[in-house]
């Protein structure tokens, strides 16, 4: 009997142990829920208002942001609209003032090919007024013409055998300006043997344009069509009875590989 009850007493005992332990590992397991919900908590409960500050300093961030690329994009826009109407002052203003030169040079001419040191001691007016007469007899002048100034175009005198300065000629009569250039176009000029040439007197800029046209110049000179340089810079081309006048040397070029290139 005793040790009957001392089986049941241990195993009563050991019952004991497995519930006892079994509240213990629960009650821990609630412990630690419970903690790591507390913990989770205080974790959001402090960085909760952090993420709502990022979020709203990052908003107020970007629409300062974007208020500045739309101030920046109506300045800049501003700027362009500016540069463009600069542009186009400059551009008139330019043109004005190529204008006026052209203007200031129209009783001028250039004679080109005159030898070196062919003056001789005479001042350049007296040598180039008696050398127009003596080339042009008394086709144009009957006497010298009067000259207002005559000079070598600037620059280092060219070595023997290079090309000579060309003389600028300014009259004091445009009309005898003009009579002689007409007479030019038409006649030869020789001084001492060499081919003279008398051009009228341009920038440098109005040159450059018009010389830009010698290219579809020379392809008309070869198929025989008739062609004039007007002043400034424009081509006057006649073609089956038909004048057309051109402002640049493309629309020149197009029209003679589309109607006479062909």
């Amino acid at each position: 009997m005793a040790a009957a009850s001392n089986v049941e007493n241990q195993a009563t005992g050991e019952t004991f142990e497995s519930v006892s332990m079994d509240l213990l590992i629960s009650e821990l397991t609630k412990q630690r829920i419970s903690i790591r919900d507390d913990i989770s908590a205080l974790i959001q409960e402090s960085i909760g208002p952090l993420q709502r500050e990022s979020v709203e300093g990052f908003q107020s961030r970007l629409t300062a942001t974007e208020t500045l690329a739309g101030e920046n994009f109506e300045k800049v826009s501003a700027a362009e609209n500016a540069i463009k109407t600069l542009q186009t002052q400059n551009a008139s203003l330019l043109d004005r003032i190529e204008d006026l030169e052209n203007r200031s040079r129209r009783a001028n001419l250039r004679i080109v090919n005159v030898p070196e040191g062919s003056e001789n001691g005479k001042d350049p007016v007296t040598f180039v007024a008696e050398l127009l007469l003596e080339m042009t007899g008394t086709e144009v002048f009957d006497n010298p013409p009067t000259l207002e100034r005559a000079h070598r175009s600037p620059g280092q005198k060219p070595a023997d055998g290079r090309k000579p300065r060309p003389f600028v000629v300014c009259f004091h009569r445009f009309q005898e300006k003009e009579r002689l250039l007409r007479w030019a176009r038409q006649h030869e000029m020789k001084y001492k043997g060499n081919l003279v040439r008398i051009y009228q007197d341009l920038s440098a800029t109005l040159s450059r344009k018009r010389s830009s046209y010698n290219g579809i110049k020379q392809s008309l000179y070869q198929k025989g069509i008739r062609f004039q340089l007007l002043y400034p810079a424009r081509l006057r081309v006649t073609f089956n009875e038909e004048t057309l006048v051109f402002n640049t040397p493309e629309e020149a070029k197009q029209f003679y590989d589309q109607r006479i290139n062909v």
